[in-house]
């Protein structure tokens, strides 16, 4: 469609249209045709409008496309009444993708905006949500926090739905606080309390979904507690209710784990099976996640073990799938180690304090003493000179290490920040930008009937490619938040990549041993762990690419003052002196001479290959 002319009160009228609508495509539709007019230049308002609604109609998919126009309506839109929603509207979908800060940023804004504009019930909405995200986050305290002044402002307006859901999100804050404060009962309690009140308010309203997922949330609670019967009680409660079968998935798998716990696996067989049927009929892999893992359970408890390692098998596959909760986990660990540093800041700051102190107390007592001494008798005059300037030495000292105390924090501080900011950057834009790429692979393949089997065949090795990325960023990521790495994370690390590398090839038989001289409690700096991580990965993926192995192992030893990773594979081997030496080869080389390491490559044609990192 071409650039058009139309007057002003034309655009006015299509506005108003547009307004009043409520079919997504005809949203869409109207909003690009007053975004083509061609006399829209200083009518900000309208062009801001358009966008808005241009973006409401992608919300309800979740699309970032959404967050893309309410972009441009913000830009345009100063202080205008859809801005109230613009705001949440961008924290929910990013809460959906698990990008949490931009989430809280988005939400912190739409709270400010409300207050400015002394919309309560809005302000209402956002402290709760804040509260919610918070929850996301793993900080519940703060969750708690904003919840019970969300709650205030609720009782105030009389709003029962909106207190319903204040009680509901307090209470499910305190049922994960009891779990991570091992198992308080008190806290228990609390989560029992505001998740009733929660299901009062909620039936009194007569908004059902929120009553059964209350429900459902009591049972869990009291699943927790190992009181079966009323956990089992609350659950059915939840079930009863008619519709919301799209939700139920969740509840099934959490009645089946009571009947597993209560020994009775036939019924904990059905139900955990229905729950299967319903997490694939409506998409929701998160709880299909846990019911393979509750049929795991049940087949091990019934020495059914050939089925047990399918189910964690693809339980895993699941979880290894669902980046966005790794993400969240990633943010949640940025922010345990800024805090740490905070602490650790702080504790250096009290210390140079206490310092300064003694160095004031020290010089007054020494005055004192000089002019005694002074007074008391002459005949030592050159003695105290030589003590008053033994003195000024240990003031310089003093003042030394002071300085070089303050200098080492900054240069902590400064480093810490650095690594943050690096981490924060890596995570939130590359990070980002490369689940865009995979979800916009994914849009196009299920959106275009694309027979080009060339085409689609690039389409999935650029998709493997992006996401085999976000698997080497998330370690790299890994790696920089930490100052050291301890074994048991290296060890973690090469586990999970080994399972990885067999889910890929099942015909591969791994193996991962570590001997009893390794010392475990060993730590190495991030730079070392890092390319010990990444020199196993080579090894093991160019076994699995190039020496069609039947079995590959990585061996741990103690040699001398030495650690020893050994990676070896029974395949086809190659000649050392005539194979050509390609990225592989020299990248291990390179990253073991970085942390002054030392790579032995052993190899011959049929004969296998041993690789040996000494570190």
């Amino acid at each position: 469609m071409g650039m058009e002319f139309a007057s002003a009160q034309d655009v006015k009228s299509l506005l108003q249209e547009l307004e009043n609508l409520q079919n997504d495509s005809l949203i869409r539709l109207k909003a690009q045709e007053i975004l083509e007019k061609q006399d829209l230049n200083g009518n900000e308002d309208i062009i801001g409008k358009a966008y808005y609604y241009l973006a409401s109609s992608f919300d309800e998919k979740n699309n970032y496309k959404a967050i893309e126009f309410y972009k441009k309506a913000n830009e345009l839109l100063e202080n205008d009444s859809v801005l109230e929603d613009s705001f949440f509207r961008q924290s929910r979908i990013h809460t959906i993708f698990s990008e949490f800060p931009e989430a809280m940023k988005m939400a912190l804004k739409s709270l400010e905006y409300n207050k400015l504009n002394n919309n309560l019930s809005k302000v209402q909405r956002d402290m709760s949500y804040i509260g919610y995200i918070n929850d996301r986050m793993y900080e519940f305290k703060a969750s708690i926090d904003w919840n019970r002044k969300s709650l205030v402002i609720a009782k105030q307006l009389k709003d029962t739905m909106a207190m319903a859901y204040c009680f509901g999100r307090i209470g499910i804050a305190y049922d994960e606080l009891a779990e991570k404060d091992d198992f308080n009962p008190k806290l228990f309690d609390s989560a029992l309390y505001y998740n009733n009140k929660a299901a009062n308010y909620a039936e009194l309203t007569g908004n059902l979904g929120y009553a059964r997922t209350t429900y459902s949330n009591i049972g869990n609670s009291f699943s927790k507690l190992k009181n079966y019967k009323k956990a089992e009680e609350y659950t059915l409660k939840s079930l009863a209710i008619p519709g919301f079968e799209e939700s139920k998935g969740v509840t099934l798998v959490n009645l089946g784990k009571i009947y597993l716990e209560t020994g009775r696996y036939n019924e904990a067989k059905k139900i955990l099976d229905s729950a299967m049927q319903n997490t694939i009929k409506y998409g929701t892999r998160k709880y299909q996640l846990e019911a393979f893992y509750r049929l795991h359970e049940l087949d091990v408890k019934k020495n059914d073990y050939k089925n047990a390692l399918k189910n964690y098998i693809d339980y895993k596959s699941i979880e290894d799938s669902l980046l966005n909760e790794t993400k969240t986990k990633q943010i949640v660990e940025a922010q345990e180690q800024y805090k740490t540093a905070e602490k650790e800041r702080e504790i250096l700051m009290q210390r140079t304090t206490l310092a300064e102190q003694d160095l004031i107390i020290q010089e007054r007592n020494y005055q004192i003493f000089g002019l005694i001494a002074l007074a008391v008798i002459m005949s030592v005059i050159g003695y105290l000179i030589y003590k008053q300037q033994q003195l000024k030495n240990n003031q310089l000292k003093k003042e030394s290490e002071l300085k070089d105390a303050l200098l080492k924090i900054e240069t902590q501080n400064k480093l810490q920040e650095q690594r943050l900011r690096i981490s924060r950057d890596l995570h939130d834009n590359i990070g980002a930008q490369l689940t865009f790429i995979i979800s916009s692979i994914d849009n196009l393949k299920y959106g275009f009937d694309i027979k080009d089997e060339k085409l689609s065949t690039k389409l999935r090795n650029i998709s493997d490619f992006t996401s085999s990325t976000i698997y080497e960023l998330r370690d790299t990521i890994w790696a920089m938040n930490k100052n050291k790495i301890t074994f048991e994370d290296l060890q973690t690390r090469i586990s999970n990549y080994i399972d990885k590398a067999h889910l890929s090839d099942a015909q591969v038989k791994f193996e991962f041993n570590v001997e009893s001289n390794v010392d475990t409690s060993e730590k190495f700096s991030s730079v070392e762990g890092m390319n010990i991580l990444r020199i196993i990965q080579e090894a093991i993926h160019n076994s699995l690419k190039y020496a069609n192995a039947k079995r590959i192992n990585v061996n741990v030893s103690k040699k001398n003052s030495n650690v020893e990773f050994e990676i070896s594979d029974d395949g086809t081997g190659f000649d050392l002196e005539k194979v050509k030496r390609g990225n592989g080869l020299n990248n291990m080389e390179k990253r073991a001479m970085e942390i002054n390491g030392s790579l032995d490559i052993k190899s011959g044609q049929g004969k296998g290959t041993i690789i040996v990192l000494s570190v």
